[in-house]
């Protein structure tokens, strides 16, 4: 694992926590905040592409992005974490937008982590990740939902989003907060 990715979820994790801690004392506004900021951020990447690049956003691109999204969607990572996460703020009760934001934040970061520099037994289904992501995933998301959400909602967000997270061919950032976020609502 390059130190990139460590700078990525880093990010994520330092970014979830900042977001639960002003959704907490905030609210729902928090969610639309987070709504307005990734259409912002959206219509400054295809800025960024199409017309010029941004100048005072390149260093934060070459710390934190990936080289394959520099040159057809910079930030996609970032707007589609702020998009998805705001939805579940606005969609959702708080105990499910707070369980959402953990798997993401939590789960998501330390997945990749300890998969990358532990996994050996690949998911079948999707064998770029590993079991031993999927069980990082499970244990920080209830370690760090158990701050925000009971200890049932935490155990069941880190589950939910494992799972989520195994689905090829759909961005976790967006899949993860959405598919926690409802069955933490309908389960209740």
């Amino acid at each position: 694992m390059n130190t990139l990715e460590v700078r990525r979820q880093i990010f994520h994790i330092v970014n979830g926590t900042l977001i639960l801690l002003a959704y907490s004392h905030w609210g729902r506004p928090v969610g639309w905040v987070l709504l307005v900021l990734s259409l912002a951020g959206a219509g400054l990447s295809l800025y960024h592409v199409k017309v010029s690049p941004i100048k005072w956003a390149t260093p934060f691109l070459n710390a934190l992005e990936r080289e394959e999204n520099i040159l057809s969607f910079p930030g996609k990572g970032a707007v589609l974490y702020g998009l998805s996460v705001g939805l579940a703020i606005i969609l959702f009760p708080p105990f499910a937008a707070k369980g959402a934001i953990c798997a993401l934040a939590y789960g998501d970061a330390f997945s990749t982590i300890v998969g990358k520099f532990l996994g050996r037994i690949a998911i079948p289904w999707n064998r770029s990740l590993s079991l031993e992501g999927s069980l990082a995933f499970i244990i920080t998301t209830f370690m760090g939902g158990s701050f925000f959400v009971s200890y049932w909602h935490a155990l069941l967000s880190g589950v939910v989003g494992a799972l989520v997270e195994t689905v090829p061919f759909v961005d976790d950032n967006l899949s993860i907060p959405l598919a926690v976020g409802l069955v933490l609502t309908v389960v209740g």
